[in-house]
Order: C-alpha cells, then structure tokens, then sequence
C-alpha cells in the first residue's frame, strides 16, 4: 500500500513538472537552440579531447613531426568551435532562464493576488515568499539548464558509441553495461530522493516563515522583552532545517560516490581492454589514448546527468509547491461584467447576508441588513468581533457570502467584473501599508497617470501637505518599508490621500483615521464631504465624533444588524446604540 501510494505521489510529483513546462512552450525555439549548441560544445569538448589524445599516439608512433600543421590546424578548429558553440549556449541558455524566472514570478504574483484570502488561511507570508523566490530559482535551474543537459548527455554518448564501434565493436557494449549501472543508481535512491527532498522544502519554508515574522514583528519581540524566545524558536527551526538539508546532503554524497566508483572502474577496464587489444595487434598503438578519451567522454555527460537527477527530489517538491499555488481555486469567482462608474448609481445594499470564515467556526454574520443611499456617509458601529471589518471585506469582494446579496446600484456584485468594482470604490482599512518608494509614488498609486499637481492636491485634502514639506526631501522622502519612517497617522493620511486621489464613487474607511486627533479627524471628514458631493462613503467608526458627522448610523450586533437610523433618532431610543455611547465611545 505504502508503495502503491508513494509511486503515485511520485507520478502526481513529475505530472506537475509536465504541466509547469507548458507554460513556458514559447521558448521552446530558443531552448531548442541552447541544446543544440550544447550538442556542439560537449562534441567540440570531445574533438579537443581527441585531437589531443590522437596527438599522443602519434608522439609513441613518431609520427607527429609529419602530420603536425594538419594536426595543429584541427585542434585550432575545434577549439575555435568549442568556443563559439559555449558562447551561443550561455547567450541562449541564460536568455531563456531570465524569461522563465521572470515568467514563473508573474504567473505567482498574479495568482496570488487572485486567491490571496485563501492561500493566507493555510501558508504564511515567510512560506509564499520562499515559494516566489527560491522554488521558482530551483525550477529555473531545471528548466533552463538541466533540462537541455539531459537532451545534451541523451545524443552525445549515442555519437560517441557509434563512432568508438567503428574502432572497437567490443568497447561499446562494455560501456552499455556500466551506462545501465549508472542510470540504475539515481533510480534507486529515487523514493529517499523525493522524500528528502519534499521535507527540505518544506523545512526551508517554514525557516522562511519564521525569519520574516520575526523581523515584521521585531517591535513586539523587544518591548515584551520576548527576544530569548524568538531565539529558541528560530533556533529549533534552523536546526530542523539543518538536520533535513544534512540527510539530504549524506544522500547525495552517498549517491555521488557510487557514481564516480562505477564511472572509474568502467575507465579501468575500457583502458584493460583496449591494452590488450593494443598488445594482440587488435587496436593501433597510436588509437590507444583516442579509445580511452571516448570511452570517458561517453559516460562523463551521463553521470553529469545523473548528478542532476539526485537534484529531482528538490525539484519535484518545488514543482509541487509552486503548482500548488498557481492552480488554487478563488474562492470569488469573477464572471461578472464590466461597467464603467458613470453606469451605475453608488448605492450599497446588504440583504439578509451570512457569511463564515471556515465551516468550523461561528458565522462572522449572521443577518445582515442595511442600505447606504448614494451620496450619504453612514457609520458602521459595534463591539469588536460584530462584524464590521467582515462586510467591509465582503463589499471589495475578498470574500464571497454564503447567503444573502450585497448589492451596488441594485446590481449583485457578482454580476459586476472585479476590474469595475475596484474603479467604483477605493478603500482604507485598518493596516495600511506604503511602499519602500517616495511619498509622492506611495500617493500616486491612487491613480498611476495623475499629475504632480493632482497629487499634491490630495495630499493637502488627507492634511498630509504639510508634514510632507516639512521633511527635508518633501514629497521624495523615502517612507520605507511598510512605511516605517512615518508615525501610524502620517501613514494613514497618506493612504486617505492615495485613496481621494483615486476619486471613485464609493469610499470606504475602516478605522482609517484611528491614530488622528478630533481635529485633524474632523478637518479630514470635511475635505472628503465637500471634495465630493456625490460620493458614497462607508466608515469603520469607533469615535463619537465620526459617529455623529454620519448621516446614517448601521449597529452590528453579533453578527446582527439590531439598529439603524440617526444619530439623534438612536441615541433617544434604549437599546443596543445607548449602551454603547455610555461604555465604549468617547467624546475625544
């Protein structure tokens, strides 16, 4: 059983290889071409060897000084060839891995983005970037290097042995013997091989992970005073990752050094019998040397190949991790149309949704039910865990509900293509992050073709102008990574300001204005109602102040809308919103 299951994770493992290399067949030409010139550079290898050897043979028959301009001629030939077909080999062999590397990169990155909700429940953000980064650099290897060695280490020995059996019909079915040998050897490490291979993988993801949250949470760590914890952690994972790379690396040696013992007395007894076909008059003396360089040279380009095949193991395992990730299914599908934001009228509905994060745990909502008229600002209220960042999440369509519509213009948002539903709204959530680029590139992501001026016009709507051009390379200050030169309030009037700039129908602020001042919070809010009359927005809102600048007030309630209405109307009535202003919100 064991066995059966293993041959068809080893089938699956190698299916996956397959499907990965249909995705780069447009450079099949070009990598067609490296292994022709690699067929030419390992065969001009050969003649150099040759030539040199025959060199040697003519030296004991003394017959060199006679034939040496011819002789010398030759050997300039060829190694003039054998530089060429390297260099056309390089040039194409690395032309076709940059694309590839480039290629596989997109194909993630776009993946990604496209089932990002997903792969962030089951992989961590250490393990996807390990699978960006160094799986894709091990399938690069294969594909744009290894691949055509095989190709290359297939023909070459099949032209040699053809050609050493017009010299000695004996020698090539020697070396057909140790050929079977060499290729049995990797063949019988291959279930330790792909076993090895798929922990180290894993193994170095997990190393990966660990390292990046380490560093993304280095503040926590030091002012928890955590730092000989986080140490033993990282400590146990690196030593996991050592022992597995260890095994991995004893396999190798142990498979490497059958390699080279079979490949050395395969030469042992080619030169043996060729030495007594040489002494029985059988083989010219001044062949002899030519017959033992071939009969190297044929199994040399195999045992190369075989130093890759130990690799497979690794290569198989990144196959499995990278195909993992490009064939996650979204858990949105997005079939619906397009349509441009003059089309639709920015209204948001919410009828009767329900929604859970995973089938084992309590429905983040329950019943949810609200409507936000085009042109209003209503305040989305509750204790944490009621649900207000999930319909937030549900409306930019990161998640799809399990019952109920959440529509726009009356329209199901399912009906609407992603591409429209992001030019209909722009948002600013919780965690907002900036890029290792200039404020002013950070700002322009809000729309990539704005001017200078509209940029900065922007900035002065979010009151991010001025500590801007305080800074000493105003709007090219660098923000670092994450964002990390600026306090958490200048970040979020940057991303309110990336977000004006934007200037789409619907904005959508989940406690984008936490780390501000009243003032600065109210000044904002006045920028954002008069910078737009039309425009629909939707907050996140845990200040009374932001609750009473709302038009419309939604309560969520486990999961529940329980009210709505005013603030006047709410804060008059005993229930769930009274309580709330009385043990939660504070007047700033």
């Amino acid at each position: 059983m064991e066995k059966k299951n293993h041959n068809k994770t080893g089938k699956t493992r190698l299916q996956n290889v397959i499907r990965l290399s249909t995705k780069i067949k447009a450079y099949r030409l070009r990598m067609f071409g490296a292994v022709v010139c690699g067929i030419g550079h390992q065969l001009s290898i050969v003649g150099v060897s040759v030539v040199g050897a025959g060199l040697v043979g003519m030296a004991l028959e003394g017959t060199l000084l006679e034939h040496r301009h011819q002789v010398f001629l030759l050997l300039a030939a060829v190694a003039a060839a054998r530089i060429v077909f390297y260099f056309l080999e390089m040039w194409l062999a690395h032309d076709v891995a940059f694309k590839v590397l480039a290629n596989f990169r997109i194909m993630l990155f776009d993946a990604i983005e496209r089932v990002s909700p997903v792969l962030l429940l089951n992989m961590r953000s250490g393990q996807l970037a390990s699978t960006l980064m160094s799986d894709v650099e091990l399938l690069e290897w294969f594909f744009a290097h290894s691949f055509g060695s095989i190709l290359v280490a297939t023909f070459v020995p099949v032209i040699l042995m053809i050609c050493l059996g017009y010299l000695s019909p004996i020698l090539p079915g020697v070396l057909l013997v140790f050929l079977i040998l060499i290729l049995w050897i990797p063949a019988w490490m291959r279930k330790k091989a792909d076993r090895q291979g798929k922990i180290v993988r894993e193994q170095l993801g997990e190393a990966s992970a660990v390292t990046m949250e380490g560093i993304q949470g280095m503040k926590e760590i030091l002012s928890l005073n955590n730092r000989s914890r986080y140490r033993r952690k990282n400590t146990a994972y690196m030593k996991r990752l050592y022992d597995s790379q260890l095994a991995y690396g004893k396999r190798l040696g142990t498979e490497g050094a059958f390699l080279q013992a079979t490949l050395g007395i395969s030469m042992l007894c080619v030169a043996a019998i060729a030495a007594q076909m040489a002494a029985k008059g059988a083989l010219n003396t001044a062949m002899y040397p030519v017959v033992v360089v071939l009969a190297g040279m044929v199994l040399g380009p195999v045992v190369e190949v075989c130093g890759t095949a130990r690799n497979f193991g690794l290569i198989f395992a990144a196959a499995d991790r990278v195909y993992r990730v490009l064939e996650t299914k979204p858990l949105v599908e997005d079939l619906g149309e397009n349509i441009s934001p003059e089309e639709i009228l920015p209204e948001i509905q919410f009828e009767h949704v329900r929604f859970q994060y995973r089938e084992e745990l309590e429905p983040a909502l329950k019943d949810i039910s609200f409507c936000v008229r085009s042109g209003e600002t209503v305040a989305l209220v509750g204790p944490s865990g009621a649900g207000k960042s999930t319909c937030i999440q549900l409306l930019l369509r990161y998640w799809e509900p399990q019952n109920g519509q959440i529509k726009i213009g009356g329209k199901d948002l399912r009906e609407i293509s992603l591409e429209s539903l992001r030019q209909l709204s722009s948002a600013v959530l919780q965690d907002v992050y900036l890029f290792r680029d200039t404020l002013r590139e950070n700002i322009r992501l809000g729309r990539w073709n704005a001017s200078d001026e509209e940029v900065e016009a922007a900035a002065k709507m979010a009151l991010a102008h001025d500590f801007i051009v305080k800074m000493k390379d105003g709007y090219d200050t660098i923000a670092g990574e994450g964002g990390v030169k600026l306090s958490g309030g200048q970040r979020q009037r940057i991303a309110i300001a990336r977000a004006l700039l934007k200037d789409t129908p619907i904005l959508i602020l989940d406690e984008a204005v936490s780390n501000l001042d009243t003032e600065n919070e109210r000044e904002i809010q006045e920028s954002i109602r008069t910078s737009s009359e039309n425009r629909t927005t939707l907050i996140v809102a845990h200040r009374l102040s932001t609750i009473r600048s709302a038009d419309q007030i939604v309560v969520l309630r486990n999961g529940q809308t329980v009210q709505t209405g005013t603030y006047e109307e709410l804060s008059s009535e005993d229930g769930f919103f009274k309580e709330l202003i009385s043990s939660q919100f504070k007047q700033s």
